[in-house]
């Protein structure tokens, strides 16, 4: 994806951008519905706001700590970058500090998966992440860390759900409704192990 090259916010300019470059009639056609679909994104953008507002990291792992795992820093380092994570408001966190540290999610504990899935979540959503985050919430090989959804409020499984229901409607998503369908029911039913 590029700055020309939309995800989730196509409009009907992009989509007439795929009718000028040739493609697939099929493929104009479900671009062209998932772009009458707009205010529908623009719902669950609100609802994940709404439902995550108000989570602190705690003691979870930052976004910048967990980066810096992934590039095999030794324990004083680690302690030095945790110092400027950002703790109190995942909407501070920009979307070129998540693009930075896109294989961060994989090395996040639940708590700050939890914390910070809001801002990853938002950012595709709004076409300013570019590395699949969703595919962190719906394919097994890339799942997030163990216990994260029982951490969850009602009102977080609420939005998460209306969140990948919408998003099973999305062209490069319609393969993968069985998939969709399992990350909802571990969201709504959660295994009873604790959170690591």
């Amino acid at each position: 994806m590029s700055d020309t090259e939309p995800n989730f916010r196509y409009t009907p300019d992009d989509v007439e951008d795929l009718r000028d470059r040739g493609e697939a009639e099929w493929l104009i056609e479900q671009y062209a519905a998932w772009a009458l679909r707009a205010p529908e994104l623009d719902r669950v953008v609100a609802q994940i706001t709404e439902a995550f507002t108000g989570v602190v990291l705690g003691d979870g792992m930052g976004l910048l700590e967990a980066q810096a795992v992934d590039d095999y820093a030794g324990d004083e380092e680690r302690a030095e970058i945790r110092r400027r994570d950002e703790k109190l408001d995942w909407q501070r966190i920009a979307p070129e500090t998540l693009s930075k540290c896109y294989a961060a999610p994989s090395f996040l504990d639940a708590r700050g998966f939890v914390f910070h899935l809001p801002a990853f979540l938002i950012a595709e959503l709004n076409d300013q992440y570019e590395f699949g985050f969703i595919d962190v919430l719906i394919l097994p090989s890339r799942g997030g860390p163990r216990g994260w959804q029982a951490l969850l409020t009602k009102r977080q499984r609420d939005a998460l759900v209306a969140t990948l229901r919408l998003v099973g409607d999305h062209p490069c998503y319609t393969d993968h409704g069985d998939r969709i369908e399992r990350a909802i029911q571990g969201i709504q039913c959660p295994p009873a192990s604790s959170a690591e």
